[in-house]
């Protein structure tokens, strides 16, 4: 059977988790850079998501309309 020798494991003294989604910053220019390139990807998703939703109900409103005028 194995046996674990606890002289080679030592105790963990930091525990806290850093946060890796949000970087240190040295200095306020570093961080209004990182901030407003965060609202620009965050803009250009949501103007992607109207794009293809504007493209999705037109496509369904020319084929439902295609459908009822050839009845």
């Amino acid at each position: 059977m194995l046996q674990i020798n606890p002289k080679k494991y030592t105790a963990i003294k930091n525990k806290s988790i850093p946060n890796p989604l949000r970087p240190k910053f040295r200095n306020k220019i570093q961080s209004n850079i990182y901030f407003l390139s965060q609202r620009k990807v965050k803009g250009e998703k949501k103007n992607l998501l109207k794009q293809r939703l504007k493209l999705f109900t037109l496509i369904t409103t020319l084929l439902v309309s295609g459908y009822i005028l050839s009845n």
